[in-house]
C-alpha cells in the first residue's frame, strides 16, 4: 500500500458515498436546532470549496435543508432516511436499467470506482452474465484499482491498463458504461477525469458509451446558464510527502479530478426512470420536478438562510 500511495493511490469517496456520509452526519446532528444548522454549514461550505461537482451531495443538501427551514429538526432524521433510501434504490434501478444493455461475452471498458457502476456490475454477475472488462487505472487517485479488485472478485475477467492505453485497446471493446459525478441540462457528463478520452475513443471507434447517474445527479443550476465547477487536486494525488521533498523548491503540480464529456459522445444515460439519450434530459428533469424549468431553490440562498440559525 505504501508504494502505492507514492504514486497516488488515496481512497477518496465516491459522488454517492459521499451523499451518504452527509446524510449520515446530518442525522447525528439533528439533537437541536443550533447542532443540525452548525453541521449543515459545515458541509455545505466544504462540499462547494471541495467537491462542487458531486450534484448528488448539492441536490440533497437542498432537499434536507428546504425541509429543515419549513419544519425545524422535527421528523427529519426520518426525512433523511428516506432520502438515502430512495437514492440507494435508485442507484439500484439504474444499473439494472444498464445491465439490460450488456449481453453474455460483451467486451466493457469502464474507469474510476463509481457506486453505480459497481452495482451494474454486481447485477451481471448475480445474472451470471459473463463479460471482460477493460478498466483504466484512473490517475489520479488511482480508483481504477480498487473497481479492477471488486471485479476480479465478483468473477469476471479483468484487465487493468493505464490511462493512455484506452484508444489502443478500444479496439476489442463492445461497449463503454461509465459513471458520473454530474449530468448537466444538455446531457454532458462531469465525471472522473478520463472519462472524456474513453468517450472520445468510443466514439472514434464506433463502440456505444452508457452513463449511470440517477437522476438526483442531475444539475438543475445548467438550466439558468450556470457552469459546473470541477475541482483540482494537488500534488498530494501524484505522490507521497518523501518524493516531494526531492522536487525543486518552486515546483508545482496540477491534477485535475473531473473532466466534462459532450453529449455527442454519450449514446445514453442510465436512471431510474429508463434510459434516455442526453438530449432527452430536460424531458427527465420535468417528470422528476413536475415542470420546466423546475422551481426549486438555490442551495446558496437555503445555506444562508440556516446559517441565521447559529446567530
Amino acid at each position: 500500500m505504501s508504494e502505492l500511495e507514492r504514486h497516488g493511490f488515496t481512497r477518496r469517496a465516491t459522488g454517492s458515498e459521499l451523499l451518504f456520509q452527509i446524510a449520515s452526519a446530518l442525522k447525528e446532528s439533528s439533537s437541536d436546532v443550533k447542532s443540525f444548522a452548525r453541521t449543515f454549514t459545515r458541509i455545505y461550505e466544504d462540499i462547494i470549496n471541495e467537491r462542487p461537482s458531486s450534484m448528488a451531495s448539492i441536490n440533497a443538501l437542498r432537499m434536507i435543508g428546504e425541509y429543515f427551514l419549513e419544519n425545524g429538526i422535527n421528523g427529519i432524521r426520518d426525512y433523511i432516511d428516506g432520502i438515502a433510501a430512495r437514492y440507494e434504490e435508485s442507484i439500484m434501478r439504474a444499473a439494472e436499467v444498464a445491465a439490460k444493455r450488456v449481453v453474455e461475452g460483451d467486451a466493457l471498458i469502464t474507469n474510476s470506482n463509481s457506486l453505480a457502476i459497481r452495482r451494474l456490475f454486481k447485477t451481471l454477475s448475480d445474472s451470471k452474465v459473463k463479460v471482460k472488462v477493460y478498466v483504466t487505472e484512473s490517475r489520479p487517485g488511482l480508483e481504477g484499482l480498487l473497481m479492477a479488485e471488486y471485479l476480479e472478485k465478483l468473477g469476471f475477467e479483468v484487465y487493468l491498463i493505464v490511462d493512455s492505453a484506452a484508444r489502443f485497446f478500444m479496439k476489442n471493446i463492445d461497449k463503454a458504461v461509465l459513471g458520473a459525478e454530474a449530468v448537466a441540462v444538455n446531457g454532458a457528463v462531469v465525471s472522473k477525469i478520463g472519462t472524456s478520452v474513453i468517450a472520445l475513443d468510443a466514439h472514434e471507434a464506433r463502440v456505444r458509451v452508457f452513463v449511470v447517474a440517477p437522476t438526483l445527479k442531475f444539475s438543475i443550476e445548467t438550466i439558468y446558464g450556470e457552469l459546473i465547477k470541477l475541482p483540482e487536486g494537488d500534488w498530494r494525488l501524484l505522490m507521497d510527502e518523501n518524493t516531494r521533498r526531492t522536487l525543486p523548491e518552486n515546483y508545482r503540480a496540477f491534477a485535475p479530478l473531473y473532466d466534462v464529456t459532450p453529449a455527442e459522445y454519450v449514446d445514453g444515460i442510465a436512471t431510474e426512470k429508463g434510459l434516455f439519450a442526453p438530449q432527452a434530459i430536460p424531458i427527465v428533469i420535468r417528470e422528476v420536478y413536475g415542470g420546466f424549468p423546475p422551481l426549486v431553490k438555490p442551495l446558496e440562498r437555503i445555506a444562508m438562510e440556516v446559517r441565521r440559525y447559529l446567530e
